[in-house]
């Protein structure tokens, strides 16, 4: 069984701006700038079959290239002990209607939508009894940051494999968009 999710690489120059965020909140462990993605859709554990299933479909998505930026930050979950902190993305609108995109092709293949509400973002950090009072310092300073616009003209198949120190991301397949 292979673990996969789909996902826009994020420039190394965007990489460079962000890596590391976070890391002077105590409890807070930065995402290490290799393992930053946007993600668009995780499947989940598939066999062989569902998987080179996955890879073909994949090649039909039609659309067309678009831009984003990444702008502000905030935690997850919404309410409750903050576990992820992530950086939000800007417009959302091409993005999401990539997902939809890329939802219905899978489906087609029998491979389900997901039931969650996507909330497109960037994870800089994961939080473990991080104090509350310096996450919101961090947050409100960091509430107008921008990052420069940046283009989106590929998206990728990732396996990813988990280990006692985080997931590990490979790249299967990157398709233009």
């Amino acid at each position: 069984m292979t673990r996969l999710f789909i996902a826009i690489d994020i420039p190394e120059t965007i990489k460079k701006h962000v890596a590391g965020m976070g890391g002077s909140i105590p409890g807070a462990y930065p995402v290490v700038p290799e393992q930053l993605h946007l993600t668009i859709k995780f499947i989940g554990e598939v066999d062989g079959g569902k998987l080179l299933d996955i890879r073909e479909t994949l090649t039909e998505v039609p659309f067309r290239p678009f831009t984003l930026f990444l702008k502000g930050v905030g935690t997850f979950p919404p309410r409750g002990t903050p576990r992820v902190l992530w950086l939000g993305i800007e417009p959302q609108g091409d993005l999401c209607l990539l997902r939809t995109t890329v939802e219905k092709q899978l489906l087609s293949i029998n491979v389900q939508k997901d039931k969650r509400k996507y909330t497109p973002h960037l994870t800089i950090a994961r939080l473990k009894n991080s104090p509350i009072k310096r996450l919101h310092q961090f947050l409100a300073g960091n509430s107008f940051l921008q990052s420069p616009e940046f283009s989106v003209d590929r998206f990728s198949l990732y396996s990813s494999r988990l280990t006692p120190k985080g997931a590990v991301h490979i790249a299967l397949r990157t398709y233009r968009l």
